[in-house]
């Protein structure tokens, strides 16, 4: 039996073990069966030892050791426990094969935990799943009745993959976590299904069937098992503690990752510099200073030069754009895709791949796959292998050319998700998952080469409708809450990468043309992100003609844009702390707390609402309540808890500024 914190983990002779939450009686959480079903274990043998040496730092340590009646398999369960993670426990198989003959390791699941019915009865449970899978996925949600998703973390040819190597399951009662805690990739599963029969099962899975040869070892990825409260955002904020034990940080935010953005994005693919240069005008009259040049400024993938029809003049064009971007003030950024090239095969929107100059002097840079295909990314484009030496130093070379020779102040990185092993026999790799760990290494030295040339860039990585690798955790100035779908989606994102960055980084809220209504910035910014936008400017009918999409910046809509960018230039939220006093799951109306020295930024989200809301978080002491949004004075309130009525149609923006004004009247609180 281990114990530590609100926690209780039970062993039985065959390495299972049931999990307790510490109350009053003990509130079963799950059960794990073993990590061999199908093996038949002889008595368990259990030592323990306090201080004992990890990557993490000491831990008190319960070691549970079992042999197969058959001799052939040793099993060993490693549980450390920490002083500084109460509720966390970190497990770690291992397997030897003492015998003669191969061993398959049928069924292996390090851990698989049955989540117990009697805790998850009641109300529908949320999960989050951090596994990037599909763009437009909810990072978290409400967990069907009938549900089955796999969750790997490897890459998916013409698809994504990678992201965040956690899974969560919470009610109003407790939640639980799973997570792989490894620095590096590792290129299992955290399969999560439901089953009104058998319940829900959350677990940590190889992939694929694996046998052991006589004499071989394999140790199972470190897992965390912890405990928490809430929504998701404490058992990111424990995992992001965890990596950066290990030397995986996020990288500090600086200042210019808070500024708001404009993005040419709104001309989508055949922008061109008149287009930009005319739009400075109005980006200085809205106070925004930062301008991205979006997608297919280039010719092809991989060689990143100007286009000959959108760029005539070449690199002198660019770099007299980006100059003239410096004379008004402003600062420039590029957008481009690490790593991918054209071979001659496939398209994206009209874009026929060619082959790409830099294929052509190197095709021997090429990732492949192990049955010896091409690898290929989302767009169906080729990948250079990441961990070759050449193609690091290319990509250096382009980031200086870029920075430097071009003059641009930052990085837009899309479509970043992950790689998969290299099999290319050219590259003598020791092990095909060096690709893997080559692909962060790759994105550090973009980070660090822009950061020496310039060190108030702003790189972001967009991961395109999904969640972040964690390994680009410290390649990053801005995280993205890429492509969301809905205004509940951008929250939600800011909320997980407060939790997974820290509760000051910089999340870029992504253009608010993509929230509900193409103008809610009360989500974007209440929330605690950096706005952006996408807007058209001047509305030219020959531009309009070729366009997708339109998005003109009205008069009207001028108006409203000049609004909400000066209220976020007044209170600059995102530059706050993130407080996690309400679970985006099970308090409504939805809330999000944000403390700016003392005062205190409430923003609460609903279609309609009327009725009590809970400011939480509050000192011992009187606020000043005002609704930031309108400027219009609500009351004044006492600490350390307060409950006042609410009545909005879709949002409701409360500023709680200390107030020593004892003659004010305080508001009626509600039973």
């Amino acid at each position: 039996m281990v114990t530590h914190g609100s926690l209780r983990l039970d062993l039985d002779p065959t390495g299972a073990f049931r999990l307790y939450l510490l109350e009053e009686p003990p509130l079963l959480l799950a059960e794990a069966g073993p990590a061999l079903p199908d093996t038949d274990f002889a008595a368990l043998t259990l030592t323990e030892a306090t201080a004992v040496p990890t990557a993490l730092g000491p831990a008190r340590r319960l070691t549970a050791t079992a042999e197969s009646r058959a001799g052939q398999l040793r099993q060993t369960l490693t549980v450390d426990c920490y002083p500084q993670w109460p509720d966390a426990l970190i497990l770690q198989w291992c397997f030897e094969n003492r015998g003669a003959k191969p061993l398959p390791l049928t069924g292996l699941a390090c851990p698989v935990l049955h989540l117990a019915a009697d805790w998850l009865a009641g109300t529908t449970p949320w999960t989050f799943q951090g596994v990037a899978v599909a763009w437009g996925q909810d990072f978290a949600f409400p967990l069907p009745e009938q549900f089955a998703r796999e969750n790997s973390l490897r890459h998916r040819d013409y698809g994504e993959g990678g992201g965040i190597p956690l899974i969560y399951c919470w009610n109003r009662r407790a939640g639980l976590a799973l997570a792989c805690v490894e620095p590096t990739p590792v290129l299992w599963s955290l399969p999560v299904s439901a089953d009104p029969q058998q319940g829900v099962q959350l677990a940590l899975t190889p992939p694929g069937p694996l046998t052991l040869a006589p004499g071989a070892t394999l140790s199972s990825p470190r897992g965390l098992l912890s405990l928490h409260h809430g929504d998701f955002y404490a058992p990111l904020a424990r995992y992001r503690e965890l990596l950066t034990a290990q030397g995986l940080a996020p990288a500090a935010p600086q200042a210019e990752a808070y500024a708001p953005a404009w993005c040419s994005w709104g001309y989508e693919f055949d922008v061109r510099p008149a287009e930009l240069l005319g739009v400075l005008p109005k980006l200085r009259e809205l106070g925004l200073h930062w301008l991205t040049l979006d997608d297919r400024w280039f010719d092809r993938y991989g060689d990143w030069n100007p286009r000959a029809d959108t760029f005539p003049g070449g690199e002198a064009t660019l770099r007299a754009l980006v100059d003239e971007v410096h004379a008004a003030g402003a600062y420039a950024q590029l957008w481009w895709y690490p790593l991918c090239v054209e071979d001659g095969s496939g398209s994206w929107d009209s874009h026929t791949y060619g082959v790409s100059e830099v294929l052509r002097a190197h095709p021997d840079w090429l990732l492949l796959n192990a049955d010896g295909s091409v690898a290929r990314n989302n767009r169906g484009l080729a990948i250079l292998c990441p961990a070759h030496p050449e193609v690091q130093a290319y990509t250096v070379a382009l980031t200086e050319r870029f920075i430097h020779a071009w003059g641009f102040d930052g990085h837009k990185l899309d479509n970043i998700y992950t790689v998969p092993p290299c099999y290319n026999p050219a590259h003598r790799h020791a092990r095909p998952e060096e690709a893997c760990a080559g692909f962060a290494e790759v994105y550090r030295r973009i980070f660090e080469t822009t950061r020496a040339l310039k060190p108030y860039s702003v790189t972001q990585i967009c991961p395109c409708g999904t969640p972040l690798t964690h390994t680009l955790l410290p390649a990053l100035d801005q995280a993205v809450t890429a492509d969301p779908t809905s205004s509940a989606q951008i929250r939600q994102r800011i909320k997980v990468y407060k939790g997974l960055l820290g509760p000051r980084a910089a999340v870029f809220a992504d253009h608010v043309e993509l929230s509900d209504g193409g103008a809610d910035f009360a989500s974007e910014i209440g929330a605690g992100g950096v706005p952006a936008t996408k807007f058209v400017w001047p509305a030219d009918p020959e531009v309009r003609a070729r366009l997708q999409e339109w998005w003109a910046l009205t008069p009207e809509k001028e108006a409203v844009w000049r609004r909400w960018l000066a209220l976020y230039d007044r209170y600059r939220l995102a530059e706050g702390e993130t407080l996690n006093l309400y679970d985006l799951a099970f308090d409504f109306p939805e809330t999000h707390l944000i403390r700016r020295g003392e005062r205190l930024y409430y923003a609460f989200y609903a279609p309609a609402y009327t009725g009590p809301v809970v400011l939480r978080g509050l000192a011992p002491r009187r606020y000043r309540l005002t609704d930031w949004a309108t400027g219009q004075p609500v009351g004044v309130v006492t600490g350390p808890e307060a409950t006042v009525k609410a009545d909005f149609t879709a949002y409701w923006l409360l500023e709680a500024a200390p107030d020593d004004d004892t003659a004010s009247t305080p508001l009626v609180h509600l039973d």
